[in-house]
């Protein structure tokens, strides 16, 4: 398989996720809810997106950096899509909480600048990254601050679900080359 088959496929994967995540955080039951142009209007707004080269991430010193610049007019809106217990505990200064599974209301939404950058972070990224692109799709400049929490702060109480080597990590066989091989 060809590289620009492959980025084709990543696209596809990617979208199908974003798609998916979308309805989710939307309330519709499926896919198959949304009519074909509402189908064909989510499409483009993803593949403009997926497409557009932007970083998906931003890693916490370039966050930080921006933020202690001396210089306000650049500073990112920051968003924890944690949950409200966490946040509480601490998160970084000036984010405002919006849990992950409310992002997509209306009035969650309307809360979040169309003319500003927004910086996204959960615990470890992962769910970040799909809010992430959710908003993208949705309009917003989004960005998911790589590995969340975990990369601003050592503390395991305000960051936990850290990745450990001996937990997480297994060792199962994997295949090489373009052959997507077989079980």
């Amino acid at each position: 398989m060809n590289k620009v088959m492959r980025i084709a496929r990543k696209r596809t994967v990617l979208f199908a996720f974003a798609l998916g995540f979308s309805v989710l955080l939307a309330g519709i039951a499926s896919a198959s809810d949304l009519t074909f142009s509402e189908f064909e209007l989510m499409s483009k707004a993803a593949d403009a997106y997926l497409s557009s080269g932007k970083s998906p991430n931003i890693t916490a010193q370039d966050l930080f950096n921006v933020l202690n610049d001396g210089d306000s007019s650049n500073d990112p809106f920051v968003l924890s899509v944690r949950g409200a217990s966490q946040y509480a505990k601490g998160h970084i200064a000036g984010a405002i909480n919006v849990p992950w599974r409310e992002v997509a209301k209306q009035e969650n939404l309307d809360k979040l600048p169309k003319d500003r950058q927004i910086v996204v972070y959960c615990y470890t990224g992962h769910t970040a990254s799909q809010v992430t692109a959710l908003l993208n799709i949705l309009g917003y400049d989004a960005i998911n601050l790589k590995f969340g929490m975990t990369s601003w702060t050592r503390d395991t109480d305000i960051a936990p679900g850290r990745y450990q080597e001996v937990k997480d990590a297994k060792d199962y066989p994997y295949v090489a080359g373009d052959d997507p091989g077989i079980w």
